[in-house]
């Protein structure tokens, strides 16, 4: 749909303003908790050179002055905030491009001995939970579909291609950390782990540097994107009278929605003072899971409601008592639910950080109809 706002949009348009603002409340969430991951992980990769900025509170305020850097951008205008991501992206495919290449060159030519991996049922559980979440932040490309010459295009094959790339290098990075014997080393330096991954094939300090800096950068590019899209929700959400309209401003010089930039980064930083990557990692996650499963059912009511709509990519379905549903809703919808129940049993500390957000939103957004009602 040639439309900004993403999975918000779906679920608005045919589940109604309420559940259209939470999944929107808790997008823009996922947003700002995105800045947070990116500004803390950048200065977390960095302290494989720098020891003493993994410390807190050094690394809470580095972060903050990351996420100020990034703000300023983005006020300046989205050209600038746009050349900024290329730059960044192409110096982390560089650094990844190298260490694979590198990498396996060292490992073939001492020879492949596959080790031995025992079964640990506890592992498995973790590990679902994690790749369950893995593919979160590829939302960001429908986040800006109404700013796409031909979105019916562009979009789906932006996705497809985003996906397939991302499951090769993490399999031809795991497969490496495994045939190299580097499993203990990388698993025993989570804040760091392609860094650690590097040193210990590569045995060059400047080179192992250079791919840290590398991951440290692109994730930079978490921190501008999430400062964008929240703008962009945030502006879609107060048009669509979901939000008050002061939201949507735009900065009268620089024509960038600057309100909605300032108050997201100032939310960021709210999350990085802790120093906790696990709260910012596993708060998104819940949120996006919660969002995602929105999405699926909106899909099934999408299909179904407005089935003459110009389609100019279709997911095959199956019908079921003239109910026509997608695949990618069934899988879906057993995916996410699964997830759920597994961050409830896991990390259920954290679904309270999630309905504690949902519940300031929700207060804000009965305030707001109330309001328009007078």
């Amino acid at each position: 749909m040639p439309r900004t706002g993403g999975a918000y949009y779906y679920v608005h348009r045919e589940l109604g303003d309420t559940w259209g603002f939470i999944a929107g409340w808790l997008l823009s969430f996922d947003q700002i908790l995105m800045i947070a991951y990116g500004a803390l992980g950048t200065i977390n990769y960095l302290s494989a050179m720098i020891p003493l900025v993994s410390r807190w509170p050094i690394n809470s305020v580095l972060s903050i002055l990351v996420i100020v850097m990034i703000m300023v951008i983005n006020i300046l205008g989205i050209k600038a905030s746009a050349r900024f991501n290329l730059t960044l992206l192409t110096i982390d495919l560089l650094g990844i491009m190298t260490l694979l290449v590198l990498g396996y060159y060292l490992v073939i030519s001492r020879g492949i001995t596959m080790p031995r991996l025992s079964f640990n049922y506890a592992y498995l559980i973790h590990g679902l939970t994690y790749s369950f979440r893995g593919y979160t932040g590829i939302d960001v490309i429908a986040q800006s579909t109404g700013e796409a010459m031909t979105p019916y295009i562009s979009v789906p094959r932006a996705i497809i291609s985003v996906s397939a790339l991302s499951t090769a290098v993490a399999l031809l990075i795991s497969l490496l950390t495994i045939l190299s014997g580097a499993l203990t080393a990388v698993s025993s330096n989570t804040g760091d782990p392609i860094g650690a991954l590097a040193r210990y094939l590569l045995n060059n300090t400047y080179l192992s540097a250079y791919i840290s800096i590398s991951i440290a950068i692109v994730l930079l590019i978490s921190v501008n994107a999430g400062i964008v899209d929240f703008s962009r929700s945030i502006y879609v959400m107060s048009e669509d009278g979901l939000l008050p309209g002061r939201l949507s401003s735009v900065h009268g010089r620089y024509r960038t929605p600057h309100l909605a930039i300032i108050i997201s980064s100032l939310i960021a930083m709210l999350f990085v003072m802790p120093g906790s990557v696990e709260l910012i990692a596993d708060s998104y996650a819940i949120a996006s899971t919660m969002v995602y499963l929105m999405t699926m059912i909106a899909l099934i009511i999408f299909r179904n409601k407005e089935p003459h709509l110009m389609r100019y990519f279709r997911i095959p379905g199956i019908v079921i008592r003239r109910l026509e549903i997608p695949i990618v809703s069934i899988i879906g919808i057993a995916i996410y639910t699964f997830s759920i129940i597994l961050i409830i049993i896991i990390k259920s500390i954290y679904v309270l950080v999630v309905l504690s957000w949902l519940s300031i939103g929700m207060l804000l957004y009965m305030l707001n109809r109330s309001s328009r009602c007078t």
